[in-house]
């Protein structure tokens, strides 16, 4: 059995997996601005331990006037505060397509057991070469391999996708289904979220579409369509960073090509079935001449080298989104002005884009059924003016012997990402594969996620959060279920 399946991670958006909670509120937070990294369209951003530093990866626009045709850009940092840009024998560009890309990611895969392997780039290759021959309507999505993430090596045989996928190509790992997906368009312009999926890298599954704008979206005048998206897996949970592209429905250009991005977030539990949060805006566009006044387009996500904070790299537009040629004149304009080009980069704790507060003091929250499998149940919460306590009940509602709110040692005037609860006397591994319910006591204090490995146990026992479907009597019987 994979343990990766059986990783429980409840950020809270809903109240699904809760049956009570009383005296609370939910709040949303937004991720502050950091820093302001290298400009650049289609980027990729993670911390990569073989080099000790974070790496963002960038497409360079030739020239805007044709600005299908790109460079691939590689600067690291070690707080992504200032940043380096790699260059191989004096020229900045990485040496993976001579004639141009486009709408390239990197995914630096630590689930690879190939160490050449490791980083793989995913995008439109040969670009200049394509479009010269007249491809451009089926330029296909191509994938390349390096063992350094800066030397890499094309391969033509591996098409990811074949039709032309003109915005960002995200290739992620599904460690559940132990998958590749690749986040695309399915067709020239079509601005929807599409995805393939792949066992091997070789073999891809027909694309299917995942998300659509629907009426959730409808106003008086924005016509929006969904122009992107990045996703990551976190222990459990995916999340999803969807571009927003507003346009005008009053303006009578049929193919909308003006308007401009914000990030908004989705979820997922098994990396197929994203859903929707807010709908709202996740950061707010800043004033202008900042960097991303005019659109933040959200590239990628990582979480912090100290496991305690998220990163988010967007792409800062300084001009509408538009055609090359009002591209290109925007540019120019915008360059004699002495407008500075820049990626904003946010931050947010981890897990804390929403919380389930306390009115004051006496907050409670009890979840559904669930079944612990392992003792490694950890808490997301702050209590910096206030304190938490946690409990376990049974089914019924009655509290287990021992682990009373009363016998739990509060956690007190403190912050921690991954509290681990502790009750006088007792120990998790006393609760283990029975089905019960954890309690949460909130006073001044905010609850962002739960976390641990975990399946639900509702009324019947099931595989996972994941994989939802019931587990048959005999196989419930069979020791393996208990092990992981």
């Amino acid at each position: 059995m994979r343990k990766q399946e059986y990783k429980m991670k409840l950020p809270l958006f809903d109240d699904y997996w809760i049956d009570f909670r009383r005296d609370t509120i939910r709040r949303w937070f937004k991720p502050e601005l950091y820093s302001v990294a290298p400009a650049g369209p289609y980027a990729s951003m993670f911390y990569d331990d073989t080099v000790g530093k974070y790496r963002i990866y960038y497409e360079n626009v030739r020239e805007w006037a044709v600005d299908g045709v790109r460079d691939l850009f590689l600067a690291e940092s070690d707080d992504l505060k200032t940043f380096t840009d790699v260059e191989i024998n004096g020229t900045k560009a990485l040496s993976i397509s001579k004639s141009g890309l486009h709408g390239c990611t990197v995914l630096y895969d630590k689930f690879e057991t190939d160490p050449k392997k490791r980083y793989k780039l995913t995008g439109m290759l040969d670009m200049g070469e394509k479009e010269a021959n007249g491809e451009n309507d089926w330029i296909g999505v191509e994938i390349a391999f390096s063992e350094d993430g800066i030397n890499f090596e094309q391969h033509k045989e591996l098409v990811a996708n074949p039709q032309t996928s003109d915005a960002l190509n995200k290739l992620f790992y599904n460690p559940i289904d132990e998958e590749y997906t690749l986040l695309h368009r399915s067709a020239f312009v079509d601005r929807r979220i599409s995805v393939r999926t792949s066992k091997d890298l070789k073999n891809w599954s027909e694309p299917h579409i995942i998300l659509n704008p629907a009426a959730g979206y409808n106003s008086e005048g924005i016509g929006m369509q969904h122009y992107s998206m990045t996703a990551n897996y976190y222990d459990g949970i995916f999340y999803g960073l969807l571009w927003q592209y507003n346009t005008c429905l009053y303006n009578e250009d049929y193919s909308r090509m003006f308007g401009f991005m914000q990030p908004e977030l989705t979820y997922s539990y098994d990396g197929h079935e994203f859903l929707y949060t807010t709908h709202e805006p996740l950061m707010d566009r800043p004033v202008a001449p900042a960097p991303g006044c005019l659109g933040l387009a959200p590239d990628d996500m990582c979480l912090s080298k100290d496991g305690k904070e998220y990163y988010i790299l967007c792409f800062g537009y300084s001009a509408v989104h538009g055609t090359q040629e009002s591209n290109a004149r925007l540019n120019e304009k915008l360059e004699k002005a002495g407008v500075k080009r820049g990626n904003p980069i946010y931050k947010i704790r981890k897990d804390g884009f929403c919380g389930i507060e306390s009115v004051g003091m006496g907050g409670q929250i009890v979840t559904k059924g669930i079944c612990l499998l392992d003792d490694d149940l950890t808490f997301n919460v702050q209590a910096n003016v206030g304190s938490a306590r946690f409990g376990i009940m049974s089914i019924d509602g009655n509290y287990i012997e021992g682990f009373e709110l009363d016998n739990c040692i509060p956690f007190e005037f403190d912050d921690s990402v991954s509290y681990k609860p502790q009750w006088k006397g007792h120990s998790l591994n006393e609760v283990l594969n029975r089905q019960v319910r954890i309690v949460v006591e909130l006073n001044s204090a905010i609850l962002h996620c739960i976390e641990g490995t975990a399946q639900p146990f509702v009324r019947q026992r099931q595989r996972s959060f994941s994989h939802p479907e019931g587990i048959p009597v005999e196989e419930r019987r069979k020791e393996v279920w208990r092990v992981i």
